[in-house]
């Protein structure tokens, strides 16, 4: 699976990473990812919450907003929405 990452400011894309991982089944996984995400993009990483994890499992996508991370960002959403592979898309 895959995950498209996005930073935007005012609905323009700042910085995107297309990021290639195996299964997020828990929180934990979830975090990991989220963790090497925002470090490919050179961003802080955000708190993430069981809310922002069942929204990815459950919608295929979560966002955050600058409250949601402890340090300054230069951004007004970080969104992570998962990209089903082609193959699984035919089935």
């Amino acid at each position: 699976m895959k995950v498209w990452a996005k930073t935007t400011v005012e609905e323009k894309i700042t910085r995107d990473l297309l990021y290639e991982y195996g299964s997020i089944t828990s929180e934990e996984e979830f975090v990991a990812t989220l963790q090497d995400v925002c470090e490919q993009m050179d961003i802080p990483t955000p708190v993430a919450t069981r809310v922002n994890f069942n929204h990815f499992v459950m919608f295929n996508n979560t966002r955050f907003k600058p409250r949601d991370f402890v340090e300054y960002v230069d951004f007004d959403m970080l969104e992570l929405e998962a990209v089903p592979d082609k193959k699984e898309q035919r089935r």
